[in-house]
């Protein structure tokens, strides 16, 4: 597993796991690991920067510039393959260029679109949740591609306490219900299996997240192999 922040995971790895099962062992790597705090913050997005957002080992948000966090990612994806593991989940629902690569690298955002296209028809309104005010503009942009009939774009950070990203994710909830919102993308490898369900809680509607599309797409490139460690 890939995180463009800092490894281990543990609010996104576990759920994971949950999912793929016993026959699957997973190590960890995050772009940031090796920076020091002064490093990190030399790659917050400047004007004009794409901004992605993850999270450090201490659990705090972070934003980083993309264009500066591809060589990283790429360093990273070297330390994986040394180490012989079989595929690399890229824990980012973001877009990327290609990187080079020896083993499959499963990236939720193509299987997120996927299930949108399927899913989704042209007279239907799509909701979908970003991870940052500063990427709501991005959010209308990157999901513009999907033949649906409207789009609604809102932001919270999963990074903020529960209680705080439930109060925002009500507020979106009834949003969403009254724009009539048939299916909704929480765009970001950083929101849970609980978002979702607190989400659907409020306005019933069904809801996609990275982590569960990324288990799902590395399941099923092995699910007829016994023997994955």
């Amino acid at each position: 597993m890939l995180t463009i922040g800092q490894s281990p995971r543990v609010d996104v790895v576990p759920e994971i796991m949950a999912i793929l099962g016993r026959d699957f062992q997973v190590v960890e790597a995050g772009a940031l690991d090796d920076l020091t705090a002064e490093e990190i913050g030399d790659l917050a997005p400047k004007a004009g920067e794409t901004v992605y957002v993850s999270r450090l080992r201490d659990g705090r948000e972070v934003r980083i510039s993309k264009d500066r966090l591809i060589p990283l990612l790429q360093g990273k994806i070297g330390f994986l393959e040394d180490l012989g593991v079989n595929a690399i989940g890229l824990l980012c629902s973001g877009t990327f260029p290609p990187f080079k690569v020896k083993v499959p690298l499963v990236r939720p955002e193509p299987i997120l679109r996927g299930l949108v296209e399927s899913s989704i028809s042209a007279d239907q309104v799509l909701g979908v949740i970003m991870p940052s005010s500063l990427q709501v503009k991005m959010g209308y942009a990157k999901w513009s591609r999907v033949k649906c009939g409207k789009i609604v774009v809102e932001s919270v950070s999963p990074y903020i306490s529960e209680s705080e990203r439930f109060s925002v994710l009500e507020e979106i909830a009834l949003k969403f219900k009254g724009e009539n919102v048939s299916l909704v993308v929480m765009d970001c490898i950083g929101f849970s299996m609980r978002d979702a369900a607190f989400l659907k809680s409020k306005y019933w509607v069904p809801t996609l997240i990275p982590r569960v599309a990324l288990a799902l797409g590395i399941k099923a490139l092995f699910m007829n192999d016994k023997n994955m460690g």
